[in-house]
């Protein structure tokens, strides 16, 4: 293993763990979140039942849970994805503005040399 691989592994590891933690948080809620009423209904329809259909609700109100979560990261991924764009663009503006900078300083340096004969 590389010694960039060695230094990823702590991120990916903690990556990693931060999605266990978040997946076994969604799966202990036995009632799905506020936004979800059909998986609420559901439960509390399974609650009457029997512990077959609690179980089965359960595991819906988990899965639900899930969603909304999943839901919510895709929007986190997508306002950081913009973020990262809108920096890499200014990024290169400054780069660009900092090159013409750069050449202009030079031109004026040859500018002041040639005067200077």
């Amino acid at each position: 293993m590389d010694a960039d691989a060695q230094d990823e592994m702590p991120t990916t590891s903690g990556l990693l763990e931060d999605i266990r933690r978040r997946l076994l948080r969604a799966f202990q809620r036995a009632v799905p979140r506020a936004g979800s009423r059909r998986a609420r209904e559901e439960a509390e329809a399974a609650a009457e039942a029997g512990p077959e259909e609690l179980c089965s609700a359960r595991v819906e109100g988990a899965l639900a849970a899930l969603r909304a979560e999943l839901l919510e990261m895709r929007f986190q991924n997508r306002q950081l994805a913009r973020t990262l764009l809108d920096l890499n663009m200014k990024m290169q503006q400054l780069k660009k503005e900092y090159e013409l900078e750069i050449a202009s300083e030079s031109q004026d340096l040859e500018d002041h040399a040639v005067n200077q004969e």
